[in-house]
């Protein structure tokens, strides 16, 4: 009778321990999901910024331009 109990109990913590490992690879592939979207739409936030500091520096760029022509016109 304890061989029994003590080989169900073996079994029922194998299938747990396996159930255990698919839910935690699961886990792992959700969150690195996830991570890869997170690290996607920063990198859309960074090329946006740089994208517009880009402008704001070459419209600067160009008024001082403008403004050494004048001087030198």
């Amino acid at each position: 009778m304890g061989l029994r109990i003590a080989s169900l109990f073996v079994m029922v913590a194998l299938v747990t321990a396996c159930n255990t490992a698919q839910g935690i690879k699961k886990d792992v592939a959700i969150g690195a999901e996830k991570t890869g979207e997170a690290l996607h739409k920063g990198g859309e936030v960074v090329g946006s910024a740089l994208n517009k500091t880009g402008e704001v520096v070459g419209d600067a760029l160009k008024k001082s331009g403008e403004a050494v022509q004048k001087v030198v016109d």
